[in-house]
Parts: structure tokens; C-alpha cells; sequence
């Protein structure tokens, strides 16, 4: 299966959305802060990578004033991000509103793990030029588990398969277990049909689904199972449970929630 790749449109994006607050960070859950504007500015060595990477001069002086906000909240949003979680993490995107209405984003991915990508988001109060800060990595470690509670279910039962698995956890409950356990969620699985009888294929996929729905405690959730030809598998470009998938080509898709299932052919 392929994936759709932005860190080129990423750049690209930056170079027209350099626009929003700047903030310093401390390690807090939600971090609040005050700009500064009257401080000589030093970029470093990843705010210049981002710049270079955009097309724009790395001398902080030779960019607009858009350009030196957004780069200043950029270089905030990362400090606060590594700081909280004593981890390293890589530039994907940064988005920005010159409007003023919605607050600037950022997205990142941790240097280990380039498919977990992080949103951090921030919030200036209004009353205030304070900035708080979010984001939802603690959520997409959670999510990683559920999908690889899934593909080991999937790998032990058909071990030469190629399969996918895309999910977005709706509710995760407190407590012990595992997060296939405790979560409520949406999955998508693209599976390349292995067997020579359609009855063996949607046998396979029952079986899946039924281990899904067996361990976490038939919480509300909803599986859309793709069984796809090998070309069809290779030409589909879905990077996450958010992606559009009424372009997927299948052989047949099995929907199903807690109290129907559904086989559609295509």
C-alpha cells in the first residue's frame, strides 16, 4: 500500500502560511506563556533546516514580518512539544491563519516514528496575550496500540497476507488493559484476499471482526474491511483513518457495528 507524502507540500505550505503568535514554553500539560517581542531572536539549527527547506532566507532579519512570528512560533511550538515528553521531534507541517481567526497549528512526528503524526495546537487567551498549548500525542500513542493489537491479530491468522489497518479511537476509558480493551473507535483494514473461495475470504474477515469486537467488550465501534487484489492494495493512498476512502477499489468491503454487518461488492 502506498502513502501520500507531504513533506515537499509541507515546505511549500510554510513558505505562503508564515502567520501567528509567538509563545514560550515551560513543561506543563498545557503550557501558558507570554509573548516577547522585544528579545533578539537566535533561530536554531531546525528553524533554519525549516526555513532552507522552504525556500526562504535562514537570516531571521531578511524575513517578512509574517514570515518572523511564524518561524518564532514554530521554533515555541517544538520547544514545547520536546520539552514536555523529553523527546525529539521532526517538522511536517505548520498551518496558519492570516485572518487572525483561527489559531496556528503545528504538526510534527517523533524522530523514531515517522508515521505518528502530532498535532499541537495553540490558544491565546482573550483576555490576555497568554498562550496555551495542546496537543495529542498521549491520544496517538493509545491509537498506535489499538492498530497493532489488530495487525497481530491479522498477522498470526494470515501470516503471507498484506494488510493495512487505519483507526481513530472515539473514546478511550481509564484503567487497566490494553487499548483495544478500553477504546471505542473506527477502524479501516485493507487486506489483499489470500483465498481462492469468496466464502473463506469473508470467513477470514468475520473472524477479525469478531476478535475486535470480542476484546473490547462489544463497545460502540464500526470495521470496514476492504478484501483487495494485490493491485488493488499497491494503488490505494490512505495515510490514516481520516482520509477520504470512497476512492479505495475492493472486491468486496464488509461493514459492520455493533448491531449489523453488511457486504457490499464494488
Amino acid at each position: 500500500m502506498k502513502r501520500k507524502i507531504y513533506i515537499l507540500l509541507a515546505c511549500i505550505t510554510m513558505a505562503f502560511m508564515l502567520g501567528a503568535c509567538s509563545a514560550k514554553t515551560e513543561k506543563q500539560d498545557e503550557e501558558v506563556v507570554e509573548t516577547k517581542q522585544d528579545e533578539e531572536v537566535v533561530l536554531s539549527e531546525k528553524q533554519k533546516k525549516i526555513l532552507k527547506e522552504a525556500g526562504l532566507p535562514q537570516n531571521y532579519d531578511e524575513l517578512d514580518a509574517m514570515q518572523q512570528i511564524n518561524i518564532i512560533n514554530i521554533g515555541l511550538m517544538l520547544d514545547y512539544i520536546e520539552n514536555k515528553y523529553d523527546k525529539e521531534f521532526e517538522f511536517y507541517k505548520f498551518y496558519a491563519d492570516s485572518t487572525g481567526f483561527e489559531a496556528p497549528s503545528l504538526e510534527v512526528y517523533p524522530v523514531d516514528d515517522s508515521k505518528c503524526i502530532v498535532t499541537v495546537k495553540s490558544e491565546t487567551k482573550s483576555d490576555s496575550k497568554k498562550v496555551t498549548y495542546t496537543d495529542d500525542y498521549l491520544e496517538l500513542q493509545s491509537m498506535t496500540e489499538y492498530e497493532q493489537e489488530i495487525r497481530n491479530c491479522i498477522k498470526d491468522k494470515f501470516p503471507e497476507t498484506e494488510y493495512e489497518v487505519f483507526s481513530t479511537i472515539n473514546i478511550l476509558e481509564e484503567g487497566e488493559g490494553d487499548a483495544l480493551s478500553r477504546a471505542s473507535a473506527t477502524t479501516y483494514i485493507c487486506m489483499v484476499d489470500p483465498f481462492e473461495k469468496e466464502e473463506d475470504a469473508l470467513k477470514a474477515a468475520e473472524d477479525v471482526i469478531s476478535y475486535i469486537q470480542d476484546k473490547n467488550g462489544n463497545k460502540p465501534n464500526g470495521v470496514y474491511y476492504y478484501m483487495q487484489t494485490e493491485e488493488q492494495f499497491n494503488h490505494t493512498y490512505v495515510t490514516s483513518a481520516n482520509d477520504d476512502f470512497s476512492d479505495v477499489e475492493y472486491k468486496y468491503r464488509i461493514t459492520t457495528n455493533n448491531s449489523y454487518s453488511k457486504i457490499e461488492e464494488k
